[in-house]
């Protein structure tokens, strides 16, 4: 059977009878790709469908199978001819399959048994406490080595995930991957608002003798972070480690501290319809806002002053492309006008931020930070943001510039 000469002839008869492949795979019930397909001799018609197929193009199957209008007897033995020999093709190819599937069969199998040999380890789930002793050793440490750790309130807040803990004679190696955030009241004479002091998301490896902990491993960082990774851990935990840096899994962690730092710092949370000026002002800042569900990379920032001045902050610091730097984000170029606007009521149409925990995934508007370290959250249905950005012609959905010093 020569599906090229099949193809050709189909659509040839097709023509004759002024059909379009559309109008064939109609009649056919098959879709016009599987015509286009049977003409280009990319394929042939199933069984089921040659009896009809003949019909449509007043052949018999014969003509159809051979590709061409004979209706002798030699044509008619040579279209059986074809069709044993194609059946004996799909043999031949049905068996070659099945060894080729067998062989891969067995390849997999014989991989998974090695696999999971080399990656047996001994996993426990009776020292479960081991984990928060990880946590209170960390934690004093920040205490006994943070500088910040003199200033008012301060306070540190931990998460962890759990991989696993592995048991070996008298050692026992516990896994995890540890979220922290550590946090202070700053100084009245620069606001007394709540300063974040440090800050840490990495998994670990905690190394216990008779259930005393003996030694906690970090991973390098850089180029050398995967190959310190796979010698920290198991290969079993190692896949976990490697995959589990992603937003779902950093973002939940990220708000259990959060939750954490909120309740402990309750008494900062404010009664928003009594908020004054003076609860926010610092050095002449009001506050700031900033589009955080912006498309850019960087977006513009709203300073609003105390003395019915704001600037805009349009320009930043960057590096050229291809050029490797490490930059801090600041702002070089603004703009400024003057305002008239009662601007404590876009504050009290916000939203105390310590009482809304957002992600990556679920971002706030507008975010609004004050001169004395308050932070509020907001969006568009603000009219009080709205009137007082179109009465200084302000639009916050700009992105900022990069400037790279020239």
């Amino acid at each position: 059977m020569d599906q090229n000469k099949s193809g050709k002839f189909i659509a040839k008869l097709r023509k004759e009878k002024n059909m379009t492949q559309e109008q064939l795979a109609e009649k056919m019930g098959v879709s016009i790709n599987a015509v286009s397909k049977w003409e280009r001799g990319l394929s042939f018609p199933d069984v089921s469908l040659y009896k009809k197929l003949c019909k449509e193009l007043d052949i018999n199957i014969e003509e159809l199978i051979n590709g061409e209008k004979d209706k002798s007897e030699e044509a008619k033995e040579k279209a059986i001819i074809s069709t044993i020999k194609e059946t004996d093709k799909i043999k031949k190819n049905s068996k070659k399959l099945l060894i080729v599937l067998s062989t891969i069969f067995v390849i997999i199998v014989c991989g998974l048994i090695y696999y999971n040999k080399n990656l047996k380890v001994n996993l426990v789930n009776d020292s479960d406490y081991l984990y928060d002793e990880v946590i209170g050793f960390i934690k004093e440490k920040e205490f006994k080595e943070n500088p910040d750790s003199k200033e008012k309130d301060f306070n540190v807040f931990y998460s962890y995930h759990p991989f696993g803990i592995e048991k070996k004679n008298d050692y026992k190696y516990v896994y995890l991957w540890i979220y922290e955030q550590s946090y202070y009241i700053e100084k009245e004479e620069y606001g007394s608002g709540l300063a974040i002091s440090s800050g840490s998301s990495m998994p670990i490896k905690a190394i216990f003798k008779n259930n005393k902990l003996q030694d906690i491993v970090y991973p390098k960082d850089g180029n050398q972070y995967v190959s310190s990774i796979k010698e920290m851990f198991p290969g079993i935990i190692e896949y976990q480690v490697l995959n589990f840096d992603k937003s779902k899994n950093i973002n939940k962690l990220f708000n259990e501290v959060q939750n954490k730092k909120n309740i402990y710092y309750d008494y900062l949370n404010l009664d928003m319809s009594k908020i004054t000026i003076d609860d926010l002002v610092y050095e002449d800042l009001i506050f700031t806002v900033e589009k955080k569900n912006s498309k850019c990379d960087i977006p513009v920032q709203l300073n609003i002053y105390k003395n019915n001045k704001y600037t805009l902050l349009t320009e930043y610091k960057a590096c050229r492309p291809g050029v490797a730097c490490t930059l801090m984000l600041q702002y070089v170029k603004s703009s400024e006008g003057k305002y008239n606007y009662d601007v404590i009521e876009i504050i009290r149409h916000s939203v105390d931020a310590n009482l809304f925990q957002y992600t990556n995934e679920n971002l706030p508007e507008y975010m609004i930070h004050s001169g004395k370290g308050h932070e509020f959250i907001t969006d568009s249905d603000n009219k009080y943001l709205k009137e007082l950005l179109e009465s200084i012609n302000v639009d916050l959905n700009q992105c900022a510039k990069p400037n790279y010093g020239d």
